[in-house]
């Protein structure tokens, strides 16, 4: 569920600005702008976010998305998996119970009976009370219910693990999750770029996180490095004049299914002898520039006229780096001045009406143009690959 989605019943909410981010990586941005000095937030490693806090106690937040259902309902097989999760975290001993505080965010706003009452007991006797209700809902469910096999499982961990879940238990619901990002950044942020200042936040604390992943450790950012890397770029962008993407990297399964198909491009890169490296950095430029467009066009950010403008600039900038190489390597072997021409061509920076682009762009709009055969890095091109 993306942002975008969650944000449809909002009619003055600029939901297109935040298409690609997950609630889970908005929710750990708010936490990393919210969270001390020496605390840490993670993305799906503990649980859908969670803040490690210096002292070794940790929050837990479960991100829930209420489009259609409630699943803050008494009901609710979300929420009673979620309880099922959290007490299997306990009695497995991967989380203290007794320093773990627990949190079930829920947008748009959501009530439920049981719910407020967990979020509100705050006596032995109110938990004591509320355990024995949950025993009597479980009971009485038919067998078939969605909810009862987790809710079983969670009252299965005993009163002490449920107790002391239940007593440090938070229900959160708020109407516009964005919002919640949007006061850290609003007050360095003039209103013409407040949301893409908001953008840049979030795709900054999911890169974080994209980065741990990537490398098969836990996504656990630290909110000072953080903060004062979003601060760094603030400083250093224009970003009345910089044009932001909100396009997620591609999956690997994604671009290497783009290079399996042999577009037009790729074979382009091929008869070069581009390794494989280049082929799948390639497949991802063109992957990520292709919805930039799309997102940019439909923002309004850029006119849908200044795109061809933008590719006579690349087109013409190819012949002259071709000429250059033809000059200058021109006893080399083809398949080496094809692989030179296609690394001067995407290193280039080329504005887009007076705009800064995101440094995969011109690479990716240079294979979009070598898809179209408008380009090409072998030097028969247009023979190898005429047109269908």
């Amino acid at each position: 569920m993306t942002v975008a989605e969650l944000e449809k019943p909002l009619k003055t909410s600029a939901a297109g600005q935040y298409l690609g981010f997950s609630l889970q990586q908005l929710r750990l941005a708010y936490h990393l702008f919210r969270i001390p000095d020496g605390d840490f937030a993670s993305l799906e490693h503990l649980d859908d976010v969670a803040v490690h806090r210096a002292d070794g106690s940790i929050v837990l937040e479960q991100c829930k998305s209420a489009l259609s259902g409630n699943p803050a309902a008494d009901r609710s097989a979300d929420l009673w998996k979620t309880f099922a999760n959290w007490g299997t975290l306990c009695h497995d001993d991967i989380v203290d119970k007794a320093r773990t505080d627990f949190r079930y965010y829920v947008t748009p706003v959501k009530y439920g009976k049981i719910v407020a009452q967990m979020s509100a007991a705050s006596t032995g006797a109110e938990v004591s009370a509320l355990l024995l209700q949950l025993k009597k809902l479980a009971q009485g469910l038919q067998e078939d219910a969605a909810c009862k096999s987790f809710l079983t499982r969670f009252l299965s961990f005993g009163d002490s693990i449920c107790g002391t879940i239940v007593a440090r238990f938070e229900v959160s619901t708020e109407a516009d999750p964005v919002e919640a990002v949007r006061q850290y950044v609003r007050p360095g942020a003039s209103p013409s770029v407040l949301q893409e200042m908001t953008a840049a936040a979030i795709g900054l604390a999911r890169d974080r996180a994209d980065a741990f992943i990537r490398l098969r450790q836990p996504a656990i950012v630290d909110a000072t490095k953080f903060r004062r890397s979003f601060q760094s770029f603030s400083r250093r962008s224009d970003l009345g004049n910089f044009l932001i993407s909100r396009t997620p990297p591609p999956s690997d399964a994604d671009i290497a299914s783009t290079v399996e198909n042999e577009p037009t491009f790729v074979r382009q890169l091929r008869a070069i002898d581009a390794r494989d490296e280049m082929l799948l950095t390639a497949a991802s430029d063109y992957l990520r520039t292709q919805i930039d467009k799309v997102q940019w066009a439909d923002d309004g950010r850029i006119l849908a006229d200044s795109f061809q403008d933008f590719d006579d600039q690349l087109v013409r900038l190819h012949k002259i780096s071709r000429d250059e190489v033809e000059d200058t390597d021109g006893s080399s072997a083809i398949a080496s001045r094809g692989r030179k021409l296609y690394r001067l061509c995407t290193k280039a920076t080329v504005p887009l009406d007076g705009q800064t682009l995101p440094a995969y762009f011109v690479a990716g709009a240079y294979n979009h143009l070598a898809d179209g055969r408008r380009v090409g890095w072998h030097p028969d091109y247009p023979t190898l690959f005429p047109p269908d």
